[in-house]
């Protein structure tokens, strides 16, 4: 036995000396329930008696059921504070987008500042151009496209406002020169009824916001899209009051 073998074997309590110190403890496993619930309970009928002992069984099946709660309120939890995150990052763009004085300032905060504070790695607007017969790249981020593209993109889900893709193994070209790296994406339509702004008859304008992630996974079908769709409502109201024509 080596010199640590030995040392650890000296360590070691006896059987005797945890029973002393627990008897002189009497409060000690109160004050850890955690500990208790690891513990083995002891079985009410010897090895050779031929009887179930059932409230041993009921205490084991107990202490997993607590166990699988506490894993349970650790998943609520991280849940709970990640969706807390997503609706500070939504109310912190959607103050942005509204605070721009000026067009610059509009396509400043859409693509440089909302993949920042959105947690994304790119964001792309998309707009249905009459004079457009193929994709046409406009400044950073805007890409303008012939009539009926957006229409085209949804044929497959007509009345979703949000096609949401986990992985895209080939890029997005609605997000340009970053379309390349894109492995997860969500297209929210702007032109959806929902967008209008409320008591008004003017129309968003007909395209799409793009949020695009390079890792695969960042979006998936099953995910909410709540507050995506308050975004993609937000940015219709704006651009719709900066192509409005002037009286």
């Amino acid at each position: 036995m080596s010199t640590a073998d030995t040392a650890a074997a000296d360590l070691r309590l006896t059987d005797a000396e945890v029973e002393a110190f627990l008897r002189s403890q009497p409060d000690f496993l109160a004050d850890r329930p955690d500990l208790l619930r690891a513990m083995t309970p002891p079985s009410r009928f010897s090895g050779a008696d031929p009887i179930a002992d059932f409230q041993s069984a009921m205490i084991t099946g107990l202490r997993r059921h607590v166990e699988r709660l506490s894993r349970t309120s650790v998943d609520l939890v991280a849940t709970s504070q990640g969706n807390l995150s997503r609706q500070q990052r939504t109310h912190s763009a959607a103050l942005l987008l509204v605070e721009a004085a000026t067009p610059a300032d509009f396509h400043r905060v859409l693509i440089r500042d909302w993949p920042q504070v959105l947690d994304v790695d790119a964001i792309a607007l998309i707009l249905e151009d009459a004079a457009a017969e193929v994709p046409e790249e406009g400044p950073e981020g805007i890409l303008r496209v012939p009539v009926g593209t957006v229409e085209a993109l949804f044929a497959a889900e007509p009345e979703a406002r949000i096609l949401l893709c986990a992985e895209r193994r080939g890029g997005n070209r609605l997000f340009g020169k970053t379309g390349a790296k894109i492995r997860s994406d969500a297209l929210c339509r702007l032109d959806d009824p929902a967008t209008w702004e409320p008591g008004s008859h003017r129309a968003g304008p007909v395209g799409m916001l793009a949020v695009g992630a390079f890792m695969p996974e960042t979006f998936h079908p099953e995910q909410a899209t709540d507050l995506l769709e308050f975004l993609a409502r937000l940015l219709a109201i704006e651009l719709s009051r900066w192509c409005a024509p002037t009286p």
